[in-house]
């Protein structure tokens, strides 16, 4: 398959391919193309509104769960679209999602299926049970999955079909597309889906993290069973941190070391991306993204920096200053990084 986007072809081996993908739809974070499209919204009858909430709460797929929904489907006409101005305001349309796709990384559990075809790759996408946002129309937890089609080149969504125990309740394709512009930071978007592939790769890693700048204190921690994990010491204490951890009962300084380790939710949460070095980017906050909150990007008053490391995709810095003033809020820096000590 052709491609002209940077990151090459998509690789035909499952595992290959899922990084690919993942890294595609983070990349989309530091690109913003206006487009004219058609959309269409199909949702099928049903007697009752699929329930498709979790522990966190309860949501649907498009109303009431009480309420009878009608079956049938909604044509969008799109002048201009710009996936850059519905990142800055985390546009809750339902054909976001296919210009947007970067906001579907922090919900995601699972890549069960990923595969190439002609002109599109698709990926078959497990909610995760902690992440996943219960009002999210496309990924809540209680989905069974959400298919979706990938075009290499723009890195839109040509497609997403939304999976629960009865079949798919609801769709999105786009029937016509025609690109105006495209504006891209190849730089920016290398650091951000390098963050992206943590998400897919296992790591055991040992690490001594500077905590610079943190008003938080105590390093509470409830860890869930995960790909990723270190033993880090901070402040004289020693703590063994995994990529997932369980939002309601994990204190927010553990849940910095958290995501410095396994970055890729943070994109999510992530607009107006500027690369500052090779390996480094400075970022804007999405306003109203707080499901959960991202322990370094909680709040839209803030600007974010990241510096990755290329090998593991580990946060070696992070750092978040409010915006007016520039006074450092957080700040942590990972000062020794190496292979996990035995015993």
């Amino acid at each position: 398959m052709a491609t002209t986007h940077w990151l090459g072809d998509p690789p035909a081996e499952h595992d290959a391919l899922t990084a690919w993908a993942l890294s595609r739809i983070a990349a989309t974070v530091a690109e913003d193309a206006r487009v004219d499209a058609v959309v269409e919204i199909g949702h099928e009858e049903r007697e009752f509104e699929p329930e498709l909430g979790g522990r966190f709460g309860s949501g649907t797929s498009g109303g009431p769960a009480s309420r009878r929904r009608s079956g049938g489907t909604r044509t969008f006409r799109l002048d201009g679209v710009s996936p850059a101005l519905l990142r800055e305001e985390d546009s809750d349309e339902p054909w976001a999602v296919l210009f947007d796709p970067a906001r579907l990384i922090r919900g995601i559990g699972a890549v069960t299926r990923a595969e190439r075809g002609e002109g599109y790759v698709e990926l078959f996408l497990v909610p995760h049970p902690l992440f996943a946002d219960p009002a999210d129309a496309w990924l809540p937890p209680g989905a069974r999955g959400l298919v979706v089609r990938l075009d290499p080149i723009t890195g839109f969504l040509s497609s997403v079909t939304l999976h629960d125990d009865r079949g798919p309740p609801a769709t999105a394709r786009v029937h016509e597309v025609s690109v105006r512009d495209v504006r891209s930071s190849a730089a920016a978007g290398r650091v951000v889906a390098r963050m992206a592939r943590t998400m897919v790769e296992p790591v055991r890693l040992t690490a001594d993290v500077a905590v610079e700048a943190d008003p938080f204190e105590g390093l509470a921690f409830t860890g869930e069973p995960s790909a990723r994990s270190w033993t880090v010491s901070v402040g004289g204490r020693e703590l063994t941190v995994t990529g997932d951890y369980a939002p309601e009962a994990t204190s927010p300084p553990a849940a910095r070391l958290a995501e410095l380790l396994a970055p890729a939710r943070i994109v999510s949460h992530l607009a107006q991306v500027t690369a500052v070095s090779a390996t480094s980017v400075r970022a804007g906050v999405r306003p109203l993204r707080t499901f959960p909150l991202s322990a370094w990007a909680p709040d839209e008053s803030l600007t974010c920096g990241f510096t990755v490391d290329p090998e593991t995709g580990v946060l070696t810095r992070a750092e978040a200053t409010e915006e007016e003033g520039g006074r450092v809020i957080f700040r942590h820096v990972v000062t020794a990084l190496g292979a996990r000590r035995s015993g």
